[in-house]
């Protein structure tokens, strides 16, 4: 099953906004964390900008692999996002292994580099999926559901009553506090 153009369209312009609206608030943390990280010393800072690169490849790895993915079955999607995640983990392992001893690199520099860096990606990422208004299902097909035909043509004006479109009117999400 292939999405359509228009479905295409607006799918790389959600996948674009979330990026957009990650990328750059994370990489003002990660330049952040580097000018702290100045404070220290020079490894310190060098640290926290190798840990603000991990987060910013990671995590836009991660949208680029969902982009790419949008349009198979959610099973399927999920299965590659989990195999990506799981990747990820294990890169991340082995970094963290491999730069545990070395002398040019602070290892706290890097976890606090990559811990301010994931919490802002992830709630910039959030503030931006939320702004496209993406809907849980689909207000165009319900409404061609309730455009056909009723089958009983010989219903009661009282029982085409509760049927209206008066009686069940359309609700847009609203945000919860």
């Amino acid at each position: 099953m292939t999405a359509t153009p228009a479905r295409d369209a607006s799918q790389s312009d959600a996948f674009a906004q979330l990026l957009r609206g990650s990328l750059l608030p994370t990489a003002v943390a990660g330049l952040v964390c580097v000018v702290v990280g100045l404070f220290s010393s020079p490894k310190a800072a060098w640290s926290a900008a190798l840990g603000a690169a991990i987060v910013l490849f990671f995590f836009s790895l991660t949208l680029l692999v969902m982009k790419r993915t949008a349009d198979l079955p959610p099973t399927t999607t999920m299965m590659i996002v989990m195999v990506t995640y799981t990747f990820k983990v294990l890169v991340l392992g082995v970094v963290m292994f491999a730069l545990r001893d070395v002398t040019w690199a602070s290892g706290f520099a890097i976890g606090l580099s990559i811990t301010v860096c994931a919490v802002v990606w992830l709630f910039f990422e959030m503030r931006a999926y939320k702004r496209l208004r993406i809907f849980a299902y689909d207000p165009d097909g319900a409404a061609s559901l309730d455009a056909t035909p009723d089958s009983s043509s010989d219903a009661t004006p009282d029982s085409s009553s509760d049927a209206s479109p008066e009686a069940a009117p359309h609700r847009e999400p609203r945000d919860e506090p």
